[in-house]
């Protein structure tokens, strides 16, 4: 491991920002269902150095490839902008103190908590929840927590679907996939994109909750439907103390599973239908099925932390890897 990691059988844990560690970060914390993987990159606008990568199954380079780095990316599900009236929340350029990033490979969860302070002083505290569901194998999940520390004002949310793709190898890269359809709905977004190299297509859906201090927040969302991007803009006014968490669900659909005339129907409908369920229900039947993967994996327990926490990252990414078969 790097060493700026901390020493854990079971997590993967990052202690400080520095946006050096950023590029490495982002592959070290990548997490998979089998289906998709994505890399670490924040969920936020980061005008550092990042490598946005989402893969999924059915996008190898060649049928020859016998390693697990995908290198034809599809667009980005995790993206939700921040804004604390007029200032977007960033990373690269806010006061960060207090940061922590866990990956937790007994649940397949990616965390991170942080305090940030913009140039005009507004601090806020963050804590930030990802997965990639081992249970519903198409479908991620994102919960964004903000709690108010001494700002008052609105908070907004911009979750979106990003199909400005973009690929480290690749300079032609925008010549790679069309844009079908962009559109948003009352309470879905959906982005459909077809890839010519294959001519794989892939729809990507989201819908979202939007609580204060715990209490859903009835919205009237602004609609966001570009030519690439589709998604919202969410937001409530905030005192000091106050909490909002945005919950975030995105289905991801391809053409390797359902027909293409019935990818937007089917992303949609699972993007509601696991928003129906909820963020607690959708993790314990995604943190079931890790602990079952756990217990068969024969994991071979030793003294020494720093092995123990190699051989279990090992495993953790042998069973989230995308799958050939």
């Amino acid at each position: 491991m790097k060493s700026y990691l901390k020493t854990d059988p079971w997590c993967i844990i990052q202690e400080g920002f520095n946006t050096n560690d950023q590029l490495a970060s982002n592959r070290i914390f990548s997490i998979g269902n089998g289906y998709i993987k994505q890399n670490g990159n924040f969920e936020e606008f980061f005008s550092g150095k990042s490598v946005l990568g989402s893969y999924i199954k059915g996008l190898e380079i060649s049928e020859e490839t016998t390693t697990d780095e995908y290198k034809i990316n599809s667009p980005n599900w995790t993206g939700i902008i921040v804004r604390l009236n007029d200032e977007m929340l960033d990373l690269a350029t806010w006061e960060v103190e207090n940061f922590q990033r866990t990956l937790n490979m007994r649940d397949g969860l990616l965390e991170r908590t942080f305090n940030a302070t913009t140039a005009k002083g507004h601090s806020i505290q963050v804590s930030v929840k990802r997965f990639l569901s081992m249970a519903e194998k198409e479908i991620g999940a994102i919960s964004y927590s903000i709690k108010s520390i001494n700002f008052e004002g609105r908070i907004s949310f911009m979750p979106i679907i990003d199909g400005e793709i973009k690929e480290d190898q690749m300079a032609d890269y925008e010549s790679l996939w069309n844009v079908l359809q962009s559109k948003t709905q009352q309470d879905v977004a959906h982005l459909w994109n077809q890839i010519k190299l294959k001519d794989f297509h892939v729809c990507s859906a989201l819908s979202y909750v939007l609580y204060k201090n715990n209490e859903k927040v009835k919205l009237n969302p602004t609609k966001i439907e570009k030519e690439k991007i589709a998604g919202f803009s969410v937001g409530t006014d905030v005192r000091s103390g106050d909490t909002v968490c945005l919950n975030k669900y995105v289905a991801i659909v391809s053409s390797l599973n359902y027909p293409r005339q019935e990818l937007t129907e089917k992303a949609c409908n699972l993007a509601l239908e696991v928003k129906q369920k909820g963020w607690n229900q959708l993790f314990e039947e995604h943190a079931a099925v890790w602990a079952e993967k756990w217990l068969n994996a024969n994991i071979l327990v030793i003294e020494d932390k720093e092995n123990q926490q190699e051989i279990c990252y090992r495993e953790f990414q042998k069973m989230q890897n995308l799958s050939r078969k």
